[in-house]
């Protein structure tokens, strides 16, 4: 274990920003974890400062202001963390996300402790135009780290002068995806969201060569393909909290698809499938392949034909299915992949770079 503060007995003051209502797999998952490992925590939330409304035309309204960061609440927000970090005096300010803080408050809180940032998003995303990126890239000068998901995202940030980006991959979170003793009986599944991006003419490919496919997800997505007559036969609608986790128990084979206007080449989901001992089927990438290398611990598609090939290779062979599920469990376990692996690596990180180990 890594000596300083990573040991439990040497409590460190940790302020953790982002939301804490809406998503318990983010900001409130890395509090968690910074708590589990013996660290006090202030917890910071964002959420508060989103409209809460049930008037449509002030829900739309808000959504403009987010959008371009403007209005009351975005003040109140960075202003609010100013007055935290004074009251609560951390050794670290983590910000998850934070994408309406503005950097003028990140540069202040800066002078009071080190800011370490960290955004699941992707910040250059350009397709979307997003404005409200524009902050989170300016205050990014000001944070002593800036973790990133996705690797391109560190070339995007050298590319304006920020040297200091880092990844920091996706995790399982302990509590809410681990392995629980069930039948398998959904043989093939996708559990995720509807993007214009082929995916869903690809499960449409499987309907049609007879495949017993089961469909996930929202239905306010879904509807918008354009083969949603066919998908809607196998939809299910949405799995939330603990059926979630019961669902991924139940699936065999899990398809894994990637956002392309997110410029994905892993998503947080192929770090959850493995712990419920659930085969993933997914399109090919390089970073996958070096996490889960290919028909070892996952199945890999490059193509339609190649899709319907595996996937009636894979129900078709149910033993060699069971040792590539056992494979990736024990590959996972081995990475170490949960979210209280990933605070300890900003552990390290803190360490090295604030107690000068590693200066940057």
């Amino acid at each position: 274990m890594l000596k300083g503060v990573t040991d439990r007995n040497i409590k460190m003051k940790i302020l953790v920003a982002g939301s804490f209502t809406t998503y318990d797999m983010y900001a409130k998952a890395f509090a968690e974890a910074f708590r589990r490992l013996g660290h006090e925590v202030y917890c910071f939330d964002t959420d508060r400062f989103e409209m809460n409304e049930d008037n449509p035309l002030k829900v739309a309204v808000g959504k403009v202001k987010r959008h371009w960061l403007i209005g009351p609440a975005i003040t109140a927000a960075s202003l609010e963390l100013r007055k935290a970090v004074n009251r609560f005096h951390p050794d670290m300010v983590f910000l998850y996300h934070c994408y309406f803080i503005n950097p003028h408050t990140v540069k202040a809180i800066s002078r009071k402790a080190p800011v370490f940032s960290y955004d699941n998003d992707d910040p250059f995303e350009q397709r979307r135009n997003k404005p409200n990126s524009s902050f989170e890239r300016a205050a990014a000068r000001y944070c002593r780290l800036n973790y990133v998901y996705r690797r391109k995202n560190i070339d995007d940030y050298r590319q304006i002068g920020i040297e200091n980006a880092k990844l920091l991959l996706p995790y399982y979170m302990e509590t809410r995806n681990y392995p629980i003793a069930c039948e398998k009986d959904i043989p093939l599944a996708f559990v995720g969201h509807w993007e214009d991006d082929g995916r869903d003419e690809l499960l449409k490919t499987l309907l049609d060569a007879g495949l017993p496919l089961a469909l996930y997800g929202e239905p306010k997505g879904w509807k918008q393909s354009r083969y949603w007559p066919q998908l809607q036969q196998c939809f299910h609608g949405p799995a939330n909290g603990s059926k979630y986790n019961d669902l991924m128990n139940r699936i065999q084979v899990a398809l894994v698809f990637f956002s392309k206007q997110n410029n994905d080449t892993y998503t947080r989901r192929s770090f959850e499938l493995p712990v419920t001992k659930t085969v993933m089927l997914s399109e090919y990438t390089a970073d996958m392949d070096s996490f889960w290398p290919e028909d070892e611990c996952c199945v890999y598609f490059r193509d339609r034909e190649e899709l319907v090939q595996k996937a009636k290779w894979l129900l078709d062979n149910p033993e060699q299915m069971q040792t590539i599920a056992d494979n990736a469990f024990n590959r996972l376990k081995a990475l170490g992949c949960s979210e209280t692996d990933r605070v300890r690596e900003i552990l390290a990180d803190y360490e090295a770079v604030v107690r000068g180990n590693n200066p940057r």
